[in-house]
């Protein structure tokens, strides 16, 4: 049984073409990184501890600066998904999202959302949802209100900081981040 309803959603996804996100947010860095295992943020800052098969690195993502770096031998998390940090986060525990699972905040309290939507494997569509929009339930005559990041096969982490001011996309070679600096409502 197929759910023909969602067909002119699956349409509209389809033909959105990948573009950035719209303001307020901005890109604020973007790394390769050969190897990434898992991410994690600080939840108290939009710092990101990112592990990689070559080590572990703390970027700053309001500013995309890399500020900590560790070549040990330490890479990943432990089976509760969490690891040590590193540099200025080393007094922290971090829950990590990637290669063993795990998961990132997938909207802000403002009411962005991410969708991570797969039509035909392997191709993930990465989605941006804008505040007060609805994918999934959203009336016909309404417009569904979403930007698509991006269109990968080896998603590791797609989604927000704690504090919803930082948005992030891990591939298995490539981290992307976004970043606003407005208020947030609610």
């Amino acid at each position: 049984m197929t759910s023909r309803h969602l067909d002119p959603l699956r349409q509209a996804i389809r033909q959105r073409p990948v573009s950035p996100p719209p303001a307020p947010w901005k890109r604020t860095g973007q790394f390769t990184v050969a190897g990434l295992l898992e991410i994690g943020f600080d939840r108290d800052s939009e710092r990101l501890l990112v592990a990689s098969s070559s080590g572990r690195s703390v970027i700053d993502c309001r500013t995309g600066e890399k500020i900590a770096r560790d070549r040990t031998d330490n890479l990943g998390s432990d089976h509760y998904l969490e690891t040590r940090g590193i540099g200025p986060l080393h007094d922290r525990v971090i829950r990590m999202a990637g290669i063993q699972g795990g998961g990132l905040p997938i909207s802000t309290s403002d009411g962005w959302v991410v969708e991570n939507i797969t039509l035909a494997w392997p191709e993930q569509y990465l989605l941006l949802v804008e505040p007060g929009s609805w994918l999934h339930g959203a009336r016909y005559n309404r417009p569904w209100q979403f930007h698509t990041l991006a269109i990968e096969t080896d998603v590791r982490a797609f989604g927000f900081s704690y504090t919803g001011m930082s948005l992030v996309l891990a591939t298995s070679g490539e981290l992307v981040i976004y970043g606003r600096s407005a208020t947030l409502r609610g």
